[in-house]
């Protein structure tokens, strides 16, 4: 674990996460990704619920720069070498990545803001409820209907119905 994350550790909660720069798709005329919040605490949670041995990986990670206010992190897989430099700004951590592959090389950068504790019932990731993100996740779970993509389901049908719910709510939480 990198020197700059050991005082995060008890930095759970909520970030802001700004993203700078999306590199090649911001130069060829998409949008601007919407600001959004991640919640922590959620997001570990969720984590360690999935947790399953992981395969071997052929990528070799490495650590090349280690202090406590910057971590420099590389991966080189067979077809894509990746460098992640995160850098401590105040309240704030500013994570540059760049890649090279197959597609070309990538770009993106970004700024988490620690916010402060997470919301009860916040979902992981969560929008500016005024956001046009929000306007399309509230009219794709506004269409969810448990009993019509149900209808064929035999025997597991009180469960794909509530399986259902649950992802209708946790888009809406993602506009809390």
């Amino acid at each position: 674990m990198p020197k700059m994350f050991r005082d995060l550790q008890g930095q759970k909660g909520q970030y802001q996460v700004e993203i700078l720069d999306a590199g090649r798709a911001a130069k060829e005329g998409a949008r601007k990704p919407p600001a959004m919040t991640l919640c922590t605490d959620n997001l570990m949670n969720s984590a360690s619920a999935r947790a399953k041995p992981r395969a071997e990986s052929s990528c070799k990670h490495s650590l090349l720069k280690d202090t406590a206010d910057e971590a420099v992190m590389e991966s080189v897989c067979s077809e894509r070498t990746s460098t992640v430099t995160m850098k401590r700004e105040g309240k704030s951590m500013l994570m540059d990545i760049s890649s090279t592959g197959p597609r070309g090389p990538q770009t993106m950068k970004m700024r988490y803001t620690h916010l402060g504790p997470c919301e009860e019932g916040q979902g992981m990731v969560t929008f500016d409820k005024n956001s046009e993100q929000c306007k399309k996740i509230k009219e794709q779970a506004a269409r969810m209907d448990p009993a019509k993509q149900c209808a064929r389901a035999k025997s597991d049908r009180e469960t794909c119905e509530q399986r259902v719910r649950d992802a209708a709510a946790q888009l809406s939480a993602m506009c809390g």
